[in-house]
């Protein structure tokens, strides 16, 4: 079977499913129409649907009629908070959320990989798992599933995993295989600040937060500038701060977070000890008491070098290497790293740009996906299954 070919054939019935699924966006841990018409659609296929165990997202198993291994395949389901500027024939019906990701896109095309695979299921020498995800925007949703006995569900642990991001700067019909670090581990921080409250024109009988958030704020610029070796990769970031109403009042309260994104654990953990130290010193000079904590949002995405050259050799067989290119890597992070903790992963990016002119990004209220890429994503997981797999037909 040329797999792109028939790929190709099946793009009415993919760009049907993404459309649906793009006006009908669901937010993380409430994709429930999303799910049922998953498996609606799996159910007629020679499938097995396999409960997670979770309120959402779904997973199939397709039993090859030769024995061998398992092989797994993810997309991620959920839509993120997004006020969505769209016109024309396909945009959100729900008012502030949008599928701003690509993630209808991703879930187009595995489903087009289940179909792909289950028209050769009978020469098939193992199993593929198709695992439909929700929540990957909160960076929950796959240690909520592996947590939830994921592998056990099925009758054994796949011996490799493979996922496919969009990747709307590169132009559609490429595919990125990339080896090594490809997404930033991850880690969020919360800063409080504690003062005393009082009239806003009385600022001496006050201890204002606001003055001391400013100064942090500063401070934590410092820590890529001046206590990160310069070739190490680091982002260090305040996102957000809650503080005060009235305008003549001094609050006595402030909340700061933010996010620290590294390609080296041990970068993240010494960023997270210098904002810390920066918060309580600084705090501690303005006359404030601070709180300080940290969560591990999500790790590494590192493709190692045995998937990369399967990656590269299932890239290579749909496009030819000329269409196959290594990407930079990016700081933006991806729970398919969880999964790499416990079976050996392969994360590709897909071209979904469109030519001769700028694509927005990912959570841009103007992204969008060249849908033109659709049977490429789908022919791109089942190559990936039927190669890890040594399939020869």
């Amino acid at each position: 079977m040329d797999l792109l070919l028939r790929a190709q054939a099946l793009f009415p019935v993919l760009k049907a499913l993404k459309d649906d699924l793009h006006r009908h966006p669901e937010l993380s841990g409430r994709e429930v129409r999303t799910t049922a018409l998953l498996k609606q659609k799996l159910s007629a296929l020679p499938v097995e649907l396999v409960d997670l165990g979770v309120p959402t997202g779904t997973a199939a198993l397709l039993r090859g009629g030769r024995p061998g291994p398992l092989v797994a395949l993810r997309a991620d389901i959920d839509a993120i908070v997004q006020d969505t500027p769209e016109r024309g024939a396909v945009v959100s019906e729900h008012p502030g959320v949008m599928h701003a990701c690509g993630h209808d896109f991703h879930t187009a095309g595995l489903y087009g990989a289940a179909v792909l695979l289950s028209e050769l299921q009978d020469t098939l020498p193992g199993g593929v798992i198709f695992l439909f995800q929700p929540s990957e925007e909160t960076t929950g949703g796959a240690r909520l599933l592996l947590d939830h006995g994921l592998w056990a569900r099925f009758p054994e642990k796949p011996r490799w995993i493979f996922g496919v991001h969009n990747r709307p700067q590169l132009p559609a019909g490429t595919i990125a295989v990339t080896p090594g670090p490809l997404m930033a581990e991850k880690s969020n921080f919360t800063i409080t600040l504690h003062g005393r409250t009082g009239h806003g024109g009385s600022p001496h009988r006050c201890v204002d937060v606001i003055v001391p958030a400013a100064a942090i704020v500063q401070g934590i610029q410092s820590v890529v500038s001046r206590n990160t070796d310069p070739t190490d990769c680091l982002v260090c970031a305040v996102c957000s701060i809650h503080a005060g109403t009235p305008e003549n009042f001094a609050p006595d309260l402030l909340t700061m977070t933010g996010s620290i994104r590294v390609f080296r654990h041990e970068t993240r953990l010494r960023a997270e000890q210098r904002v810390e130290a920066l918060a309580r010193d600084i705090g501690a000079a303005y006359g404030c008491t601070v709180d300080f904590e940290t969560d591990e949002v999500a790790p590494l995405v590192c493709n190692g070098p045995e998937m990369t050259a399967l990656a590269r050799r299932a890239a290579e067989a749909l496009v030819g290497p000329e269409h196959v290119v290594v990407a930079a890597p990016e700081m933006s992070s991806e729970d398919f790293a969880e999964y790499g903790k416990e079976v050996p992963s392969f994360f590709y990016w897909l071209g979904s740009g469109f030519p001769d002119r700028e694509n927005a990004g990912w959570h841009s209220d103007q992204f969008r996906t060249n849908d033109s890429a659709l049977p490429l994503d789908a022919a791109l997981l089942a190559r990936s299954a039927l190669t890890a797999l040594g399939y020869e037909g």
